[in-house]
């Protein structure tokens, strides 16, 4: 179980080591602990949600394809970087404004999309979810990373509520 929770936690902190565009930070997952950490996810959001039998015939493969565009846009965010990457290290290289409005403007546009499908994946499982499990759904993430976090915690000590730990 524990080498289950490592390997979520490395996913986890994939995505931003692949959009801060270093590629040759972390090697890629092994394809055999990539399938056990979705195959766990997939079962406590099954279990989270309250899923019956015909709603996860239903909503996985939905929620497949919503994941596959948003990967592609991860992927398009990760080209991105390394473009910048690229320009930043070039030592000819002079930094310009409109470079940044650009860059920075493509990033936000595909931030937009990545929200824009998460959105609409949620309204658009209406006809497979009750709105308590679309509720739900929008937690899970969320809810899921940070129990993983906690289980890989190793400080037996109660973390204070969050408004100590806010202040300086």
């Amino acid at each position: 179980m524990q080498v289950i929770i490592v390997v979520l936690l490395s996913n986890l902190l994939l995505i931003p080591t692949i959009l801060w565009g270093q590629e040759d930070f972390m090697p890629p997952m092994n394809p055999e602990r990539r399938e056990q950490m979705e195959a766990l996810r997939i079962w406590k959001m099954t279990e989270f949600l309250g899923l019956t039998s015909d709603q996860s015939i239903r909503f996985f493969p939905k929620l497949k394809d919503m994941e596959a565009g948003i990967r592609k846009n991860l992927d398009k965010q990760r080209d991105i970087m390394i473009e910048i990457n690229k320009l930043t290290e070039d030592p000819n290289y002079k930094a310009d404004p409109a470079d940044v409005k650009k860059y920075a403007h493509r990033l936000a546009e595909l931030e937009k999309e990545i929200v824009a499908d998460k959105e609409n994946f949620i309204i658009d499982c209406a006809d497979v979810l009750t709105t308590e499990q679309q509720l739900k759904f929008i937690t899970f993430e969320n809810r899921f990373r940070s129990r993983l976090m906690r289980s890989l915690s190793h400080s037996d000590e109660p973390k204070p509520p969050m408004k100590e730990r806010n202040q300086p």
